[in-house]
């Protein structure tokens, strides 16, 4: 088990965020936003193998803040409740816990080295927060790390800066997550990032784990081998689903009256959030971008998408369980919460569960071992994995209030390089040295499904201009395979929606 996280581990530290790209020697390729996305998925980053050679951000040797704070207007623990208080900017104190030690050590050598003091401030909304103090000309907080729907409110109201543009920070650089660079610009702007400086987005990204017993009780197929070999499919899962619901008679009797969900067995068992899953692990993705990064509604320009998502839907009606939850449990559509969720899961009555990466830390104490898998691919001609990120992550942006924004992105881009050797560390040392991977398999699994992660400006998630990315949504838990038909009608408010909102970004960022 620790021989493959040392060996995971040393790749990750380089290849954390998918490409490389030397500190001081920049690469000559276009502004950030200028490649173009696939129209039939979402464009991911691959990388090769690099040299592991110790990096370092491209500052200034005489930065100084002359002592000065610099605050980040964080999350606090009421925003989605104590699991989603941030963890990654700030601790007053050292701590034997690995990922606040991280951060305690990260922020001490960064101090020292920049004579710099850095504070935050924890605040439950703090997209509305930053709206007030910057509206009212205030220079309260230098950076901000807002939920991902508050970071978009705020970047549309033109008062976020183009990250491309303050002078320190290369999303180039492998700290910074390349498919939220490329897939989230617009026009060649980046309002917002995320990578090493933070853990939330790994925290936010939605994975499938099994119950290990119920998978050998009922002598299944190694899920691990088929996605080693490209078979782990829809069709997969939901043959293992079929075969062990209602203690294996093929349907959960919960299903006929929607009551009986704490003494029966599911399939899966997961919540609404799912169906953005079954969306993405197909390798679907609402928008593509042109030639001037400007983005478009893929299902409008290519007809034929539209058709392939009718068959990944028609697909995921029979995992989702045609809304009669006799194969999955989906515990908002019965009226029941994240607690049920997990307790059904704990107590062996479901062989999938489909949720946060999150998840896995709060099931350290669950007695029944568990493993980490991708979210199947439709089919076996599909070329990669894919996965959401739930818009509880905290994205990083910096505010047009900040007045000495070149100096703070110089220390920004520091603490995130600094980040890669010390906070994401811990953070897979966490999971994958602890006691939350039952299994050297799940540790190899990890990073199959974070390479593969989706951002996906026109998701449900993001900006969700006319409905359109929660179109899919919407008729799969309905159970109506008619989406062409249910798209078609939404695409003349999606586009002006997206105009509108493309034509303030254009206009914002200085």
């Amino acid at each position: 088990m620790k021989k493959t996280a040392t060996i995971l581990l040393a790749l990750l530290l380089v290849l954390a965020e998918l490409l490389f790209v030397s500190c001081t020697e920049k690469p000559s390729v276009d502004p950030a936003g200028s490649e173009k996305v696939s129209e039939t998925e979402v464009q991911t980053v691959v990388t090769e193998p690099v040299e592991t050679d110790r990096l370092y951000a491209d500052v200034p040797d005489d930065l100084s803040f002359d002592d000065e704070e610099v605050t980040f207007l964080v999350i606090d623990g009421n925003f989605n409740g104590a699991d989603w208080e941030s963890q990654d900017i700030y601790e007053e104190h050292d701590s034997d816990e690995p990922i606040a030690s991280a951060v305690f050590r990260r922020n001490a050598a960064i101090e020292e080295k920049y004579h710099v003091k850095i504070a935050q401030v924890e605040v439950t909304n703090t997209s509305e927060t930053a709206r007030k103090s910057i509206k009212g000309g205030l220079d309260e907080y230098q950076v901000l790390m807002c939920d991902t729907k508050g970071t978009l409110t705020l970047a549309t109201q033109k008062y976020l800066r183009d990250l491309n543009e303050v002078g320190g920070i290369d999303l180039r650089n492998p700290w910074w997550d390349q498919n939220m660079r490329v897939n989230c610009s617009i026009a060649g702007k980046n309002f917002f990032a995320t990578g090493d400086i933070s853990i939330m987005d790994n925290d936010a990204t939605w994975v499938l784990m099994f119950n290990k017993k119920i998978h050998n009780d009922y002598d299944l197929e190694d899920i691990y081998d088929l996605v080693n070999k490209n078979k782990w499919t829809y069709d997969k899962m939901l043959e293992m689903m079929e075969a062990v619901a209602g203690n294996g008679k093929g349907k959960a009797d919960a299903g006929k009256t929607g009551s009986d969900w704490e003494h029966d067995t599911f399939g899966f068992v997961t919540h609404n959030s799912s169906l953005t899953a079954l969306y993405y692990a197909a390798g679907q993705t609402v928008v593509g971008k042109d030639d001037s990064d400007i983005p478009y509604f893929n299902d409008e320009q290519n007809p034929k998408l539209r058709e392939r998502t009718e068959l990944v839907l028609a697909k995921s009606i029979k995992i989702w369980g045609e809304g009669k939850s006799e194969l999955t449990w989906s515990a908002d559509a019965n009226g029941q919460g994240a607690v049920e969720l997990q307790q059904v899961f704990e107590e062996g009555r479901s062989l999938f569960l489909g949720e946060v990466m999150q998840l896995v830390f709060r099931l350290r104490a669950m007695p029944i071992d568990f493993g980490l898998v991708p979210y199947p691919k439709f089919d076996e001609a599909q070329e990669n994995y894919g996965h959401f990120v739930h818009s509880t992550s905290a994205l990083l942006s910096i505010p047009t209030s900040c007045k000495n924004y070149e100096k703070v992105s110089y220390l920004v881009e520091a603490m995130a390089c600094e980040s890669m050797y010390t906070l994401t560390k811990a953070y897979y040392e966490t999971a994958l040295e602890g006691s939350y991977f039952r299994d050297p398999e799940s540790a190899d699994m990890l990073p199959i499904i974070l390479a593969s992660r989706t951002f996906d400006l026109g998701s449900v998630y993001m900006f969700d201009w006319g409905n359109i990315g929660s179109s899919f949504t919407s008729c799969l838990s309905s159970g109506k395979t008619a989406y062409a038909s249910t798209v078609a009608g939404k695409f003349k408010s999606g586009n002006k929606k997206m105009a509108n909102d493309v034509k303030k970004l254009e206009a914002a960022g200085s």
